[in-house]
């Protein structure tokens, strides 16, 4: 693969040269072996149960399908990412021509987001090299943002107390970003050939449009797309692990994709060809619009071009309040899509970009997983039925070994990362964080499924962030935590007894309960602190 760095890049992100391609095939020859073996074990007759007879034993085969979907969605899902890593490539750097008609938006909600944080991105998107118009889409038409952009020379639009660009559905929803920005291009869009967004919480990089521009120079390429990296890892072990959950996606799947002509348009920032938006449509009125739109785009055989680089640093979810808000949105989102939108959208798509697509809509399925696993575990402790006959030493013989060499390829592939020498390591809080919302992945799986409506929430934002949250937000938590936290009692006053079973209703019981704990103990030290502070001043 090829890779040419524009001199003015600060990270040189890195694809695999040929001896690291023979290297990652042997990797992966390695994996599909050792997990095709464990297929084959696992997959054995003799596994399923025999709970029932007659025809009820067709239930024994429900429950075999029910443990093989959980366990193998995991083992699935790895070897999928390895086919579309081994494809990343960096795209050659390509100077913009001069005169290109160029606005550079961002979108603003009073209320929501900091007077402070608009302003300081504002002055950097203005001080962006390449001539170009900044824009402010503001949802409120609000004074205060109107006298940031008359000081800073930006201009002004809002859509607020215009009927016709605040519909309950379609290209002009309201109280979406997508909606936001169709009221804009039918307004204005026609006077600009190319359109840069960038979320409020980003600060874009002198050189964002000069390293961008110059791809659609290719008449075919439609956007042009850059990673989503927050800046903020420091503010808690939320935002840490929040950041780290992303590195492998924007990094090395990003790339995958790009190798694939199939990245995937990211709403927090990317440059769009206005034509190809309005071929489409505009934004795709959906609570996941980035998503959509790059589907709706690709099925008219668009193109687009993926830059790996550190151009615009934005801000993660730093509370559990940002955080669960954030992945309910996002959980929501691809699974409505996935139901409502993909059967028709995939059949006009080319066959690698469709099956690309269908696997990638799956990941949020992790929730509904860890709740069969609950169903699964309650069954046996309570009732003694089995999801499987299989000897546990055997399949830990076959499982571990496919586990650990998984581990090992991820941990290899770090190197590929966006920023490897800042993006490497364990990812403990990343895989901390993933086992906190699984409980929130499933209740956007059953709001999808009983057709219960989510609308668009922004983000809370710098101090919009709510450090403090009750904790009934951790409801589900307990309540799973319970339910598995009985199942491992009636271990011990059932006759039904499983070492490996035991060991998951403990584990998940542990974690289910230490994020409650966890948080229950931080409002305490900051009551306490709050006190303190109190009698501090008192006394002075």
């Amino acid at each position: 693969m090829s890779r040419f760095y524009p001199p003015s890049t600060l990270l040189k992100a890195s694809v695999m040269n040929k001896r690291q391609r023979i290297f990652f095939g042997i990797l992966m020859a390695i994996g599909v072996l050792l997990t095709s073996i464990f297929g084959i074990w696992w997959f054995e007759p003799s596994h399923i149960a025999a709970n029932y007879h007659g025809w009820k034993h067709a239930f024994d085969f429900v429950l075999f399908g029910v443990v093989s979907y959980v366990i193998w969605h995991q083992l699935v899902s790895e070897a999928f990412s390895w086919t579309v890593v081994k494809d990343m490539k960096h795209p050659y750097y390509m100077k913009p021509k001069p005169g290109m008609r160029v606005a550079f938006l961002t979108a603003f909600v009073p209320g929501k987001e900091p007077y402070e944080m608009l302003e300081n991105t504002l002055k950097a998107m203005v001080a962006v090299d390449y001539e170009h118009d900044t824009w402010l889409l503001d949802e409120g038409n609000d004074r205060k943002a109107k006298e940031i952009c008359k000081r800073l020379g930006v201009h002004h639009f809002s859509r607020k107390n215009n009927p016709e660009y605040n519909l309950p559905y379609g290209p002009y929803m309201a109280k979406t970003k997508g909606g936001n920005h169709n009221a804009w291009h039918d307004r204005h869009g026609d006077d600009y050939d190319f359109v840069a967004q960038m979320d409020i919480d980003f600060i874009p990089r002198k050189d964002f449009l000069t390293l961008t521009l110059g791809y659609f120079k290719d008449p075919k390429v439609a956007f042009v797309g850059t990673p989503q990296i927050y800046g903020n890892t420091e503010e808690s072990w939320i935002a840490q692990g929040a950041a780290e959950q992303a590195y492998g996606f924007y990094g090395n799947l990003q790339k995958g994709y790009f190798g694939k002509d199939m990245q995937l348009l990211i709403g927090a920032n990317h440059v769009i060809r206005v034509a190809a938006l309005k071929e489409i449509g505009g934004y795709s009125g959906h609570i996941v619009e980035d998503l959509l739109t790059g589907m709706n785009i690709y099925t008219k055989r668009w193109k687009s071009v993926y830059v790996p680089e550190k151009l615009a640093i934005g801000e993660g979810p730093a509370t559990w309040d940002a955080y669960f808000s954030q992945q309910m949105r996002w959980a929501y989102g691809l699974i409505d899509v996935l139901f409502k939108h993909s059967p028709r959208l995939l059949p006009k798509m080319k066959f690698r970009h469709a099956i690309n697509y269908l696997l990638l809509q799956q990941h949020y399925f992790y929730g509904l997983i860890q709740l069969l696993g609950v169903v699964l575990l309650t069954l046996f402790f309570m009732f003694g039925i089995q999801s499987t006959s299989m000897a546990l030493i055997p399949m830990l013989i076959l499982y571990i070994p496919l586990l650990v060499w998984q581990m090992l390829i991820t941990i290899w592939l770090q190197k590929f990362y966006i920023d490897p020498k800042n993006e490497s390591g364990a990812m403990i809080k990343g895989k901390l964080v993933t086992l906190a919302a699984w409980p929130i992945y499933f209740l956007a799986f059953l709001s999808v499924i009983l057709k219960k409506r989510l609308t668009y929430a922004v983000t809370p934002k710098g101090d919009q962030q709510t450090s403090s949250v009750p904790l009934t937000m951790f409801l589900p938590h307990f309540i799973l935590g319970t339910i598995t936290g009985i199942d491992a009692i009636l271990s011990f006053t059932t006759p039904h007894h499983s070492a490996l079973l035991f060991f998951w209703a403990v584990m998940n019981t542990v974690t289910m309960y230490g994020f409650i704990a966890y948080e229950a103990w931080q409002r305490a030290i900051s009551k306490l602190s709050r006190r303190q502070l109190v009698l501090t001043t008192d006394t002075a």
